[in-house]
């Protein structure tokens, strides 16, 4: 059965935080069966501050300032969403007419559900783009207030060519948007496009991966995440945050594995299924070489520091997640693959977190139903902390710096 949420007696507020947990749930292989999703996106955070797995290209970080700006300066006809909400719609077309790569709502146009404003106001606010730095529905809510503020008489600011008005909600230095857009619209940034978008995430970011990859072009050689070689001169902040998500993504990627297999070996030997018994032997190879590969992280793999970067970020790790990934570690930091598939303690221990997360009725080891419902591959697949939508962004900045 598949969830589903009524957005009754919920604020426009609320109805942005709930979008961004389900947003937690679409980065491909790291659904969150077993309650790691909050450690997860800690450390997404803090290596990437402000992104999301929903973003694709860099550029729609002008483009939604350059649409609300001309409503500033023209009007929203009284229904700020509604008109927002037609220009953007009408953006899609004119990228849609460059080519398809990165195009949000490409396929359902005007019945988008998720326009770009709202996947990127995140980055929006945490980059200061808008300058308010609050959400979207506060923007909206006190649109016609703030468009009153910024259009009172400009003064000369101390920098040559930048004008204070009486309130900002868009950066001052925000380049101009071409003419006719968004007619002719597409995702190649200009050089000065590139260095304001460089210059917010090196001013908002700093002492990130992001911040420091948008000063050094490594992106792009990096289809993974760990193949991000820094230099020895890089920050030791930076280098530590990214060794912890490297170590953590790998200690754990086991946990799926495991839990995948156990559903393999029970349904299969309900229905007497041959797609689950390959399954099972399917799963059972895929542990044995992830326990090769991690073997010398899971020996000395420390959850304390792991702990302590959670309570630094002021980020989320319930006890029971804790005691989790604790057990987890001590059950098969020791011995061979072999042992640890045989491990009582270590399939009890996935089946009662399934069970504390899910309760009997949802537990997919627990319930007959929910069991048949199983796809063959839940949840499975390394942590991989945003970086393919990362990469992108960063390649569009850098190819814009390099005109």
């Amino acid at each position: 059965m598949t969830a589903s949420l009524t957005w009754l007696d919920l604020t426009s507020a609320d109805r942005d935080k709930v979008r961004q947990i389900l947003d937690l749930f679409k980065e491909q292989g790291t659904v969150d069966e077993l309650g790691l999703g909050s450690l997860r996106d800690a450390l997404s955070d803090a290596l990437f501050p402000g992104t999301s797995v929903l973003h694709t290209r860099l550029r729609y970080l002008l483009f939604i300032p350059w649409i609300y700006k001309r409503l500033e300066q023209t009007g929203a006809g009284g229904d700020v969403t509604r008109t927002a909400r037609s220009k953007e719609v009408e953006l899609i077309s004119h990228l849609a007419d460059q080519g398809n790569d990165g195009v949000i709502g490409i396929q359902a146009r005007e019945s988008l559900a998720r326009l770009p404003s709202s996947v990127y106001w995140a980055a929006l606010s945490r980059w200061r783009i808008f300058e308010p730095r609050q959400s979207l529905s506060w923007y909206h809510t006190h649109f016609d207030e703030l468009r009153r503020q910024v259009r009172r008489p400009e003064t000369s600011a101390d920098d040559p060519g930048v004008l204070l008005t009486g309130r900002h909600t868009w950066h001052p230095r925000l380049p101009p948007a071409p003419a006719g857009f968004p007619v002719g619209a597409d995702f190649s940034l200009s050089r000065e496009e590139s260095e304001f978008v460089q210059a917010q995430i090196r001013a908002n970011c700093n002492g990130s991966l992001l911040g420091w990859l948008a000063d050094h072009n490594l992106a792009e050689q990096a289809h993974k995440l760990w193949e991000v070689h820094l230099p020895p001169d890089a920050p030791s902040q930076i280098v530590s945050t990214l060794e912890l998500a490297r170590q953590f993504s790998l200690v754990v990627e086991g946990a799926p594995l495991l839990y995948n297999l156990m559903l393999a070996e029970k349904r299969g030997k309900t229905n007497q299924s041959e797609a689950d018994m390959a399954a099972a032997d399917y799963y059972r190879q895929e542990f044995s070489e992830w326990m090769v590969r991690a073997k010398a992280d899971l020996q000395t793999f420390q959850p304390e520091v792991l702990w302590a970067f959670v309570v630094r970020q002021q980020a989320r790790s319930p006890e029971p997640q804790r005691r989790f990934v604790e057990r987890w570690l001590q059950c098969v930091s020791h011995g061979d693959a072999e042992r640890a598939l045989e491990d009582r303690e270590l399939r009890s221990l996935i089946e009662m977190r399934e069970r504390h997360l899910k309760g009997s009725k949802r537990a997919r080891l627990a319930s007959a139903g929910r069991l048949a419902d199983w796809s063959g591959r839940v949840g499975v697949g390394r942590m991989e902390f945003r970086w393919s939508q990362v990469r992108r962004l960063l390649m569009d900045l850098h190819e814009g710096l390099s005109h």
